[in-house]
């Protein structure tokens, strides 16, 4: 993005007063900036699209065609004078009707990090957590609370249940309907079923074939052994893992109140 540019804004956009424009900003036909709205240098905010309340984007966004970012939470108690936030870093991409909502308690936010590409029609509910370079296909349905780690795919139409958690590299199929946690590195889908490793993002994500073999192993001790998770987790403790393979055993030790995913078969990923 050139920042020498000059902030341009089209005649027929909405900027209230009180917000903050970085260099240039591009401000497309009918947007709508919030006077609470922080948008960073070299972003782009395309035709109807609307950054309102208390809004932080970073630099280098683009804010789709009537996508709509801070709105507030879809709660029949919310009362709208509640003031929260929505803190988003740098270089995301909303594409066409992307919604994401700000906190829903006083002083609470929806936060999401950087290099992250939501498609079209995608909707993050209030206080979730985005990590980094996760790409969230079309039609992906996040509720409040829900947290995403880094370079996670959410295929398109698929659902999450609130306080859900998706670990790091995980892949979730499309249309898939996600109400217990999602481990790290694995393929989910269906009904909150596990089908196996993830290997191939494992692998592109420059895991060694030494880690990865590791991360197999504890895989196949939690969800293809004889013990149950709780039993599986204790005997993990007595040998030593590799950073990646201890990321998967402590998600798996500290699961929400929804429980965690569990494998579809036995047959090999």
């Amino acid at each position: 993005m050139n920042r020498q540019m000059e902030t341009q804004i089209h005649p027929t956009a909405i900027i209230e007063s009180g917000a903050s424009l970085g260099p240039g900003v591009v401000i497309g036909p009918y947007a709508i900036i919030g006077s609470q709205a922080q948008i960073g240098a070299g972003c782009r905010i395309q035709a109807h699209a609307q950054v309102i309340n208390n809004v932080q984007l970073g630099e280098d966004c683009l804010v789709g065609r009537g996508a709509v970012l801070g709105d507030d939470p879809q709660s029949i108690s919310f009362d709208p004078s509640t003031p929260s936030s929505l803190r988003i870093g740098a270089r995301n991409q909303f594409r066409e009707h992307v919604t994401v909502h700000r906190g829903a308690k006083e002083g609470s936010a929806t936060v999401i990090g950087s290099d992250n590409y939501f498609m079209v029609g995608c909707h993050v509910g209030h206080d979730a957590v985005i990590g980094n370079r996760n790409i969230i296909a079309n039609a992906c349905l996040l509720g409040g609370h829900v947290v995403v780690g880094d370079r996670a795919f959410l295929g398109g139409g698929a659902g999450f249940h609130q306080f859900t958690r998706i670990g790091d590299l995980a892949m979730v199929q499309g249309n898939a309907i996600v109400n217990r946690d999602v481990p790290p590195y694995v393929i989910a889908g269906a009904q909150s079923q596990l089908f196996g490793l993830n290997t191939i993002g494992l692998r592109r994500a420059g895991i060694s074939a030494e880690r990865r073999d590791d991360i197999k192993r504890a895989f196949h001790l939690v969800f293809r052994g004889d013990l149950n998770l709780s039993q599986a987790l204790t005997s993990a403790e007595e040998r030593d893992w590799s950073e990646e393979a201890r990321r998967l055993l402590d998600f798996l030790r500290a699961p929400s109140h929804q429980g965690i995913c569990r494998v579809r078969s036995r047959g090999s990923e």
